[in-house]
């Protein structure tokens, strides 16, 4: 049955693969819509907030904290470019994202499988918390018992 779990939760390999091939495409759309006029200040500034999120080594999650610490900044990079495109006529949205090598659905299944990473990670987290726990309730239970047994084995000689 583990076994069986395990494989219903495998890594999602083949998007995490196209959504890091496809890192250079959102930095470069980045640095047009940051500098686009046709943005309001603040539509600009979210996508500058977010660079300086990604760059800053203080955030929300650390980013020595392997996986963790960069998927925090690529949801919130990606949280800006979605807020900064909504900004701009359908057309020119997707001419944009064109001119960058990217669609509206690139955008959106990024955003998921940056979730859908981050929700793996608590649930094989959690998995290896659980088997330490219940490892280390069994070593804890084996040495008690010797413990206990050394005892009586000490008081009946007593």
């Amino acid at each position: 049955m583990q076994a069986l779990n395990e494989a219903a939760d495998d890594f999602p390999r083949e998007e995490f693969s196209a959504l890091v091939h496809r890192l250079p495409s959102y930095a470069r759309l980045a640095w047009v819509l940051a500098r686009d006029p046709r943005l309001s200040r603040l539509r600009r500034a979210a996508v500058l907030a977010a660079a300086g999120y990604v760059i800053s080594p203080v955030d929300l999650v650390p980013g020595i904290i392997p996986v963790f610490g960069q998927l925090d900044d690529l949801l919130i990079a990606l949280a800006a470019i979605r807020v900064a495109l909504s900004g701009l006529n359908p057309q020119q949205r997707f001419d944009m994202l064109t001119a960058a090598g990217l669609s509206d659905d690139d955008l959106s299944t990024d955003f998921r499988t940056g979730l859908s990473i981050s929700a793996w990670l608590l649930r094989s987290g959690y998995r290896i918390a659980e088997g330490v726990t219940v490892s280390a309730v069994s070593t804890g239970r084996r040495v008690a018992a010797g413990a206990l047994g050394a005892a009586r084995s000490f008081r009946s000689r007593s």
